[in-house]
């Protein structure tokens, strides 16, 4: 579909977010309320135009609209479906737009998470799947791509069910029998029963045990193996308590009859074991801010955090690295290293010595990376400072929008990096910045400072932990303004 299209005189199509074998998902603009706010639109097509198919089609998308209309009405973390309609053969839906980064940039292959992190993101997806199960609904999908983490609470929010899909596999058989010809799923969180065309909501929690193994592991699905029964193999991946193997077992059963049957059944049995351990969620805070205007811009980026501050020019940072006072902190949140996991890859991109620059910069700066039709920057990219100093990670509007990586200028200034999310140019989300001394800050950011929970480690391993408010950690002597 064209970008520009307006569907119904009501939605704007205005980016691509994606397409697969089950339809094309877009970007669009409301353009009947104020502000024409975000939603996402689903184009569904059958496979066949056959005048036989086309009534079964409609009737599976209007009893899957409704389904999808009563979950996002039940439940804050289930997007909201605010239309469906056909046009010539064709089927959209219009649903909530969900800020966020799905679950595959937290779930990282070779970084496993401890014990007590994936305890917490296995309520946090069965408190939400329970309300899916109690509809007696089998969501049919789940994978760490369609567990999005809402980027301005960091809840989990279930998105993409599976049963809308059967309408692009329909066609007619040689009996004349209309069927669906595809199996919905993802290989590796899919078990027996459901690739056999037989789901049951314990198909459901099969696959939240094995997004759960993922990250405990560090290994993907396709690297269990399995014993003469069926039974997948993981442990001798990892160290973790029997209490939770069993449950995580269990969860993952090859007889769909041997696993918990539901998740209410499934989050009951995990709720007797979390008082073992103590869990507490990384905090999110990322309200949209506007960007300082300035004198020196480049395609509308703001030079304060590209080119000036971001160099040590203009970068305001104070560390009080003194010892803390001996006196007792006020009461706050205590977590170790494992409880923050970065929702954003530390993998760098690899360009090739001999590819030129997509845009370079009157300053020497380079650009490599994605554009959009008014040749803005959006996308994912690679930004080069003649300095020494990068940027990788992603863009939107002319600006760092999104996860990133900022690693400094070796000899102008005493950070070293920075992974972690971007909101208009500035550190904002979740994230780590270290400096060349060793230490390093882990947490929330907010508007280029810490913010919100967070782990100051010094480089001789010890930490201070605690609620960060403008900058400082209350309590002590530790500031970090960056």
């Amino acid at each position: 579909m064209p970008i520009n299209t307006v569907l119904r005189n009501h939605y704007k199509i205005v980016g691509l977010l994606g397409s697969g074998g089950f339809g094309d998902t877009y970007l669009a603009e409301d353009l009947d309320l104020p502000n024409k706010p975000r939603c996402v639109v689903k184009h569904l097509k059958p496979k066949t135009s056959d005048a036989t198919v086309l009534p079964i089609a409609r009737r599976l998308f209007e009893k899957e609209a409704e389904v999808l209309y009563r979950l996002g009405n039940l439940s804050k973390q289930i997007p909201k479906l605010f239309a469906h309609f056909e046009e010539n053969g064709e089927f959209y839906l219009v649903q909530e737009f969900v800020d966020g980064r799905d679950l595959s940039t937290e779930i990282i292959p070779d970084q496993p998470w401890g014990e007590a992190q994936v305890v917490q993101l296995l309520q946090e997806i069965l408190e939400v799947l329970v309300v899916v199960h109690q509809q007696n609904i089998i969501h049919r999908d789940i994978k760490p791509q369609n567990l999005m983490r809402r980027r301005k609470d960091g809840k989990i929010m279930l998105i993409d069910f599976g049963a809308v899909k059967e309408i692009k596999g329909l066609a007619q058989n040689t009996q004349g029998q209309v069927t669906s010809t595809i199996i919905i799923g993802s290989n590796g969180y899919m078990p027996n029963e459901q690739a056999s065309s037989k789901p049951r909501l314990s198909s459901d929690i099969f696959a939240v045990g094995i997004v759960a193994i993922q990250a405990l592991t560090g290994r993907i699905p396709q690297e269990f193996s399995e014993d003469a029964n069926g039974e997948i193999i993981w442990r001798h991946w990892t160290n973790v308590s029997d209490r939770l193997a069993d449950i995580l077992t269990k969860m993952v059963r090859y007889n769909f009859s041997q696993r918990y049957q539901s998740a209410a059944e499934a989050l009951q049995a995990l709720g007797s074991s979390t008082s073992l351990t103590q869990i507490v969620a990384p905090t999110y805070s990322v309200p949209p801010v506007k960007p300082k205007s300035t004198n020196r811009r480049i395609f509308g980026f703001n030079r304060t955090v590209l080119a000036g501050t971001v160099i040590g020019a203009g970068v305001v940072a104070m560390l009080a690295l003194s010892y803390f006072p001996k006196q007792q902190s006020p009461k706050i949140t205590e977590k170790t290293e494992q409880f923050i996991s970065l929702p954003c890859s530390s993998e760098l991109t690899s360009l090739p010595s001999t590819r030129k620059p997509d845009i370079k910069f009157a300053d020497g700066t380079e650009y490599y990376g994605a554009k959009d039709k008014n040749n803005k920057l959006f996308g994912k990219g690679v930004m080069i400072f003649k300095n020494g100093s990068r940027y990788d990670g992603e863009f939107n509007k002319n600006q760092r929008n999104g996860c990133g990586i900022f690693l400094y200028s070796p000899s102008t200034s005493f950070y070293k990096d920075y992974v972690g999310q971007f909101v208009n140019d500035k550190f904002e989300g979740l994230g780590k910045i270290r400096w060349k001394d060793g230490n390093e800050y882990r947490g929330n950011f907010k508007t280029g400072r810490c913010e919100g929970q967070g782990i100051f480690q010094f480089a001789d391993g010890s930490f201070k932990s605690g609620i960060w408010q403008n900058g400082k950690l209350p309590g002590s002597n530790l500031s970090c303004n960056i």
